[in-house]
This record gives structure tokens, sequence and C-alpha cells, in this order.
């Protein structure tokens, strides 16, 4: 039963919390999603404008609150109010918008003022909120649409008219509401509301008690603790960098206590963040904009990508497995660790929205549909124990958060969706592809280092969905053209820009577990590539060995699994140095060479044989070290 007490300071709570203009923002773009959700057949130029008009105006509101000096915060405060008007205006002439025909009934003058509000607006915020990568690659990009005339061979496209841009970008869904702002707006949104939701009901903790009562008392525990829990929460939340901001204050620090240097723990952290948006169920917006990009369910790339992701992980735990042995790491005290039926009885309740999220999306029912489900089940289970009771206020603080966390989907994906349109228009896309293939000259190979390092580099600096959505207009269709498919080329280039996080020379996510750690961010990076050696071969063999994609028999499916986990291994072992001893030069350089044949080679005896000498040379390092041990009792 409340007491009065209570409830007056849970009321005082509500009221400072939505005494803000930013607070109330947030809060009418989450109502304004829900309400939509519950409309579906509303006009998607009205939900998208609607969602790029919100993410804006959240995105100047928050700048406002970073300011000191009053009339330029006030300023800022009514500049976010006037870049909802766009959003506004199509709402309130939708009937006229959606029934025109583009480049035959005309642009009035309010469409201009209009398109003009909607484009500089988004460049400004996105600038301010992203930073320079994305914002700069769109402002080349429609600087491209009006200046490709004046270039000569393939980069030369035909003349654009101004008035042709606008209408192009404001009043058709080819521009700034294109398909990449439709997967944040009918898709994305809904899973953040879901992972701020579970995260406010105990579930962030209920995954971490998980993961240290499962892993704690191991050596090298903390690490694996890291690995396992950024894995789940990266799953819920999709974000490298919050990911990490999460995750990290946690295990970093334990990390580093039982003995792992500051680089290293924060490497693995932001490792294991990144990988989280490759682990289903819920995987990055970029998984989204691929179902939809290829015209397949979203269930089917959630399959496909299982193994992949078990793969990454395992090839993760491996690297800090072996560094635990190799330096006699510490384990953490008892008394430090949870025990899992504990665990579980505080809190494992909360894994039932979780699971049934993942049957849900797996089974192929609607991915919104499936998210707003488990959102209505987390408030309904959490809300039966003590443990996992939210507050009216905790729960209002949870919504604020979605909207926060969804401008840094929301911006990327309309500054995207810009890039796509110029790249259509200019027919960009195919004559990258021609650029490529003749680079290649013909090579399978040649043109997936290429495509690696193109999506890498695009990757840096850049929101993952961003670097995945040109990653797949320019690179994808070249990796096709050579014969792949479709779906292990898109596959293969989102691994290379979800790995973008972790590469320097902008590697948001180790720069960001390098805070933690108060390590220096460029060999935190450095530190990153190296241990996650193993997992930058792992999309090799979504070709060579495309059985780990769920293509084949059951029999090719686990023979290609098995001699992927074998090259995971020996890479593992390799950067390390260590199996049962340390490990000289020349046996290092020996699983080195033994991971590329097992792992790159198309032929079933190759690998077999790969695989037989990993096993036999392990097994024999082994031996020798166990048999030293026993002479030196």
């Amino acid at each position: 039963m409340f007491q009065p007490n209570s409830i007056r300071n849970e009321t005082a709570k509500l009221w400072q919390l939505v005494y803000s203009p930013t607070a109330v923002i947030a809060l009418a773009w989450v109502c304004f999603q829900i309400l939509f959700y519950f409309e579906p057949g509303i006009d998607s130029l009205i939900r998208r404008s609607g969602h790029v008009g919100f993410a804006v105006a959240l995105g100047m509101s928050l700048w406002a609150d970073s300011i000191e000096n009053r009339l330029f915060r006030a300023a800022l405060r009514c500049a976010s109010l006037v870049s909802l008007a766009p959003a506004v205006f199509m709402f309130m002439d939708i009937e006229r918008v959606s029934s025109r025909m583009t480049m035959l009934d005309p642009v009035l003058t309010m469409d201009v003022a209009m398109a003009l509000l909607a484009i500089i607006s988004l460049i400004i915020v996105g600038y301010r909120v992203l930073g320079r990568g994305i914002t700069l690659v769109a402002v080349a990009f429609i600087a491209y649409q009006f200046g490709g005339e004046y270039f000569s061979g393939l980069l030369r496209h035909r003349e654009t008219d101004f008035l042709f841009f606008l209408e192009n970008q404001y009043l058709t869904l080819e521009g700034v509401y294109g398909v990449p702002t439709g997967i944040s707006a009918d898709v994305v949104f809904y899973f953040i509301l879901f992972a701020a939701v579970f995260d406010t009901f105990g579930g962030g903790r209920m995954i971490m008690d998980l993961a240290l009562s499962l892993t704690g008392r191991r050596k090298g525990g903390p690490a694996k603790c890291a690995i396992l829990s950024s894995g789940l929460m990266g799953s819920v939340s999709g974000s490298a960098v919050a990911n990490v901001m999460s995750t990290g204050i946690f295990t970093i620090p334990l990390m580093q206590r039982v003995g792992y240097k500051p680089r290293f723990a924060a490497a693995v952290e932001s490792v294991a963040s990144t990988g989280g948006q490759i682990m289903p169920p819920v995987m990055g917006a970029g998984a989204f904009i691929m179902a939809d990009f290829l015209r397949i369910p979203y269930s089917q790339i959630v399959l496909v990508a299982i193994l992949p992701a078990v793969l990454f992980f395992g090839a993760l735990y491996l690297v800090v497995h072996l560094e635990a042995g190799r330096t006699n790491m510490a384990r953490l005290d008892d008394n430090e660790v949870p025990k899992l039926s504990q665990a579980l009885m505080e809190r494992g309740h909360m894994l039932i929205p979780l699971l049934w999220l993942a049957v849900l999306v797996v089974s192929g029912f609607g991915v919104a549909d499936a998210t707003m489900q488990a959102v209505a089940l987390t408030i309904l289970i959490g809300s039966c124990r003590a443990s996992t009771r939210a507050a009216p206020s905790q729960v209002v603080t949870a919504l604020i958060e979605t909207a926060k966390r969804a401008v840094s989907v929301a911006l990327p994906c309309a500054l995207a969706s810009i890039i796509v349109s110029v790249i259509a228009f200019s027919g960009l896309g195919t004559k990258f592809t021609s650029i490529l293939i003749d680079f290649a000259g013909g090579s399978f190979i040649i043109m997936l280092v290429a495509a690696m390092v193109g999506s890498v580099v695009l990757g840096a600096g850049m929101p993952t969905t961003s670097a995945y959505i040109m990653s797949a207009v320019l690179i994808a269709p070249a990796i096709v053209a050579l014969g792949a498919n479709a779906l292990s080329a898109h596959l293969f280039i989102y691994y290379f820009a979800i790995l973008s996080m972790v590469t320097p020379p902008v590697a948001l996510a180790a720069y960001a577990a390098a805070t933690i750690a108060k390590t220096d961010p460029n060999s935190t990076g450095v530190k990153a590539i190296w241990i996650a050696a193993p997992i930058f071969l792992i999309p090799f063999t979504f070709f060579a060995h495309d059985g780990i994609l769920l293509n084949g028999s059951t029999v090719e499916i686990v023979a290609d699994f098995i001699f992927s986990l074998a090259m995971i291994f020996a890479t593992a072992v390799f950067v390390i140095g260590w199996c049962g001893k340390p490990l000289s030069p020349a046996l290092r350089a020996s699983y080195a060479v033994l991971a590329i044949g097992v792992g790159f080679s198309p032929i079933f005896v190759i690998s077999a044989i790969g695989l037989g000498l990993i096993v036999m040379l392990t097994f024999v390092l082994k031996r020798q070290s166990a048999q030293r041990g026993t002479v030196s009792r």
C-alpha cells in the first residue's frame, strides 16, 4: 500500500523529470511513435517526417542543454520547435503531397521552404550530435549531385535541377524519408524502447548477474563475464558505444583487479560490445535495413547470423582464456561472485520477455509487433516482483532515455537516406561496382580484401548503420557480380562495418572503453584489432565454408562450423603465443599457417588435414606442458 509521503515524493520526481523542454520533446516523440504503431494505415511520409522531425528537435534541445549562454540556449530552444515545422506541414498537407506526381506537379514555395529547413536543420544537428563523419559525407554527396556534371569519366552524371533535388528529398520516399529512415521509424525505435524498459525493470542487472555467476569463478573470469554480458546486452541495445558504457563501467575495473592490463581490458570490452550488433535476436539497425535491401524476412537473417555470432564470441573467449593462462591470472573471490541460483531467484523471471521476443522474431512474427509484445510483457512480469518493480518516475525516465538513444539512430539513417538517393540518381553504385571489378581483375580474394578495407574505411567515425548502408550500395554489388550469394556478401560487409567501431584511427567503441580504463585510446584501438584478429577472419569463411550460414546439409553445416572453430582457435593461439606453455615464433607461425589452411580452403580434404594437424600439435604441446608441470612438482 502506498504511503502519502511516497506518493508525494514520486509526484515531485515526475514533475522534476518532465519540467524541461528536452523531456517534453522526448516524451512527445515516444507518444507519437506509440500512437502510429497502433495506427499502421497512416501515410509513411507522416510517420517518417515526424520521426526525423522529432529526432532533429530533440538533438537540438540536447545541444541547448549543454550551452551556458542564456541567449544562445533560448535561440536553440526556439530552433528546436521550428525544426518540427516540416513534419507539421507534411501532416497538414498530406492529401496533396501523397497524390502529387514527381516532376509533373508544381513545387510550391512552402514546399521549398520546408525542404530547405528539413535538410539544413538535419545537417546542423547531425554535425553536432554525430560529429563530422557521416555529416560531411552527406554534404559531399549533395555537392556531388549538383557538381557531377563537371566531372569526367565514370563520375560524371546528368545536370541536376535545384527544385527537383528538393522535391525528391522532401516530398517523396526516395530522399530524406527513404528506406533507412523508414526502418528507423517503423522498427528500430521500438527495439530501443524495449531495451530501455527492459533495463529499467532489472533486465540489465539480471544479465550482468547471470554472466558473472557463470564465469566469475573461472580463471580470467571478469573478461569472460564481459564477453557474455556484453554479447547479451548488445543483443538488446544494438549499440556498441552504449553497450561499452553500460557494461564496461563494471567489467573493466573487475578485469583490471584480477591482473588484466588496462589496455587489454578496454580492448576486450570494446570488441565484445561491438559483437552485440551481430548477436540475435536483436541485431543492429543495419540488419533490418539488410532485410529490406534483400527483400527477405528479418527472421532469416537472425537464423543465418547465429553461428557467426557464436564464432565471434567464441574467438574472443579463446583469446582471453589463453591470455589468462599465459599470465596465470588470478580468480575472483567467491564472495564477489553471485550464485547462479540466487541470480535466477531474484531476476530470472526477466528472461521471459527476452526469450519471448526471440521466439517471435525467429518464428517470422512482425518485428515491431514482437517488440511491443516484449515491452508489454516486460512491464507486466517486472511489476510482479519487488526486486524488479519500477516506480512511475523510473518508467518515465526510460521513455525519455528511449528518445535520446533513438536520436543516434534516426539522424544517421536520415543522412544515409540522402546519400542513397544521390547514389541512385547519379548511378554511382553501378559505376563503383565496375571500378571494383576492374581493380580485382576477376580475383575473388582480392575483391573480398578490397571489400573488407572499403567497409572499414567507410565506417571510420560513422555509426555502423550508415557504414553498412554505404557499403551495401557501393561494395556489395561488386561481390555479388563475381558470383557470391547476396546474403553472404551483405553479411560480409555488415560484419566489417561493425568492426570499424574498434579499428583506428576512429575506433569509437575502443575510445569509449579507453576512457573507462583510463588508458590511451589509440593504443587501445590497436590492441583491439590484435585480439580481434581471429574475428577478422570469420567473414571470409562465409564463402569458403558457407555451411556456417546454414547452407547445405546438416553434415556440411557441422563440418564447416568445426573447421571455422579450428581456424579461430589456431589464430587465437598465434595472437597470444601460448598453448599450455609459451610458444616460439616458429610454432606461432605454424598455427597461423594452419589457421589459413583450415579456414580459407574450400576443399574439404585440405581443411580436414589442417584440422588434424591443429589437433595433433595442440595435443603434443598440452602433453609437454603437463609433463613439465609433473616434473616441477
